[in-house]
């Protein structure tokens, strides 16, 4: 396991990510509220105006 983490810094998601950890937050691109549910029992953090509902084809 080692190989996989970065000894030098630690995570970037709260950086790079414009959604991740932000559930309860303004949007950055439109305002609206970041939603968080739960899917497979982890966290998942979405825009419910930015993000597109799956197609079903």
């Amino acid at each position: 396991m080692n190989q996989y983490l970065n000894r030098v810094e630690s995570g970037y998601f709260d950086r790079a990510l414009l959604v991740y950890g932000r559930g309860g937050q303004e949007c950055v691109r439109c305002g609206t509220e970041i939603e968080k549910m739960t899917i497979g029992g982890r966290g998942s953090h979405f825009c419910p105006n930015c993000q597109r509902p799956p197609r079903y084809r």
